[in-house]
């Protein structure tokens, strides 16, 4: 069993497809985890287990937590923690797709799709004010 993902830290690509899901009430996981696990290779198809999920399968990860919301005085900022993430990583929106279509059927049994969200690299790697992704944006 491999237990790293290199596209954690690979070059962030041109297309990618982020699934979040929630763990189906009453549902026992592990046969869709197993299941997805042939699914994701660590590049291509990158996958996060919530803490949420992690309690559920009896399993302790040293610094797992649900994502803080309130920082400093007063800032609060939506937190939307999922039971499990899936970070689709590729060049042809196509084959996206219809990989996440599969990741969905493949985990069906037992969690429920929140939301899917595409994105794409824009010029050389900017947001669409046009700072550089991941500096301090003003």
């Amino acid at each position: 069993m491999v237990n790293v993902q290199p596209g954690i830290v690979a070059t962030a690509p041109k297309l990618a497809r982020y699934l979040n899901f929630s763990l189906e009430a009453g549902s026992k996981p592990g046969r869709a985890l197993t299941a997805l696990a042939e699914l994701a290779d660590g590049n291509s198809v990158v996958v996060g287990l919530g803490q949420s999920l992690v309690r559920v399968l009896g399993a302790d990860i040293p610094g797992l937590r649900v994502f803080p919301t309130q920082f400093g005085s007063g800032l609060i900022l939506p937190s939307s923690s999922a039971a499990l993430w899936c970070w689709l990583r590729g060049d042809d929106r196509g084959k996206l797709l219809h990989a996440g279509r599969k990741i969905i059927a493949t985990v069906s049994s037992a969690f429920s799709l929140d939301s899917v969200i595409d994105g794409c690299q824009y010029d050389t790697g900017r947001d669409l004010t046009g700072y550089v992704d991941g500096t301090e944006n003003p």
